[in-house]
């Protein structure tokens, strides 16, 4: 046994059992190592991170991480023809299911030709964040480029919660999420009342993930957190009310109505000790927002009622709460497969920890992706700063929309925000 699930990563495991739950990384290169290069690197980093040669048992009640056999993974090359052609990968790689019962968890395609490189990194979220994830490609730049990195097989960290703050453990630990646990129902069923006459965005299986892409210029994104900053609001606000607005006037037809959207917090720094990103696990925290969208709703009235909620969220603990209840969660919308867990959603990353440069490896571009399913919000997104612009990618149902819809949610985004500077 390697180590036991923690609570999110047991969601995960719930989540792709009932459709695939998959984040799947897009690093774009120039003068990008040779496929044999790739696939050597990457056996090299399956010794190095235990969860790379893991599957999950039962031992007793409990779910685990069991070894399996090294030296064994999905590698595929595929020649490069196009530069758009890693968005049909990609969209393939979400839709893939895991048996996580057999391993490994992670899959690589590379897309290759003349120097020019397209790596697409398929992780089952069960053992994987954005933060580790991030940590993971860095790594393999770094070998890619002959850089001397310790190949011993690397400790594996506890389940998150076994280092969460004392009040989230024992009899306080139950007396916080049952506290926490009200709070979030109470929410729930004020909104569910309210929006009863409202359009309901349906549940339908068999739905297939759709990505769309932008990059912000740096010159906006300065802009946008200068005033941000003075407002006392967060780019991730900023981000996630602008994507909530563009969902309200093109889904909702611009209606006053509350809306539910999901924020993200790691738990990495504040574990006892904190936990390195270079520890493969999904130490992530979802936590999830009602905010009504007022007649003629301006963009920074929004974001900082938005800001206001989630920092007194995560100010009073709630990302550890939502953090052990997210495998419950995660039941009781599979079990009812009656309504959607919101309505958007955004994973901001911030700063990207990799270099533009690799020895002679040119990182072009970086995308990322976390596949869609039946139950999540209409509208995703992931975003991060790198190379000073923001990359933001998003997601949503082919049963939900068609691309044009998306495309002009996503034209109605960058309008919300140039017109806010």
């Amino acid at each position: 046994m390697i180590r036991k699930l923690g609570s999110f990563e047991k969601a995960a495991l719930l989540t792709n059992r009932h459709a695939p739950f998959n984040i799947v990384s897009v690093l774009i290169m120039e003068n990008a190592p040779s496929p044999d290069a790739v696939r050597q690197v990457f056996a090299k980093l399956q010794i190095r991170h235990p969860l790379l040669h893991a599957r999950i048992t039962k031992k007793g009640r409990a779910l685990v991480f069991e070894d399996r056999e090294k030296g064994e993974f999905h590698f595929e090359v595929v020649e490069r023809d196009d530069a758009e052609q890693w968005r049909t990968f990609a969209e393939r790689e979400m839709a893939y299911r895991y048996d996580d019962q057999i391993g490994p968890l992670f899959r690589v395609v590379y897309l290759y030709a003349d120097g020019r490189g397209d790596l697409l990194l398929n992780l089952h979220h069960v053992i994987a964040d954005a933060d580790s994830g991030m940590n993971l490609l860095d790594e393999f730049l770094q070998l890619s480029a002959g850089a001397a990195l310790d190949l011993a097989p690397l400790p594996v960290s506890p389940p998150p919660e076994d280092h969460f703050p004392e009040r989230y453990k024992g009899i306080r630990r139950v007396l916080n999420i049952s506290q926490f646990a009200i709070a979030q129902m109470g929410e729930m069923f004020a909104y569910n009342w309210q929006t009863r006459k409202e359009r309901t965005p349906p549940v339908r299986s068999g739905s297939m993930g759709k990505i769309a892409a932008v990059i912000l210029p740096e010159d906006l994104v300065n802009q946008l957190a200068r005033i941000g900053r003075s407002k006392g609001i967060t780019l991730n606000s900023l981000l996630n009310a602008a994507q909530v607005l563009a969902v309200n006037h093109h889904l909702y037809a611009s209606k006053p109505l509350p809306m539910r959207t999901f924020s993200f917090a790691s738990l990495r720094p504040y574990t006892n000790p904190p936990t390195s990103n270079r520890d493969l696990g999904s130490f992530v925290s979802m936590l999830v927002y009602t905010i009504e969208v007022l007649p003629d709703d301006h963009f920074w009235g929004l974001a900082a009622r938005l800001h206001q909620k989630i920092f007194r969220s995560l100010k009073s603990g709630d990302k550890f709460s939502a953090f052990l209840m997210s495998e419950s969660l995660m039941k009781l919308f599979i079990r009812l497969k009656s309504m959607r867990m919101g309505t958007t959603a955004l994973n901001y990353a911030g700063n990207v920890t990799l270099e533009k440069t690799y020895g002679a490896i040119q990182v072009l571009g970086l995308h990322g992706f976390i596949s869609g399913i039946d139950l999540a919000p209409e509208f995703s997104s992931q975003a991060r700063l790198f190379d000073n612009q923001l990359w933001w990618d998003f997601i949503y149902l082919d049963t939900d929309m068609q691309a044009e819809t998306a495309l002009a949610i996503i034209d109605e985004i960058i309008r919300i925000l140039e017109q806010a500077v």
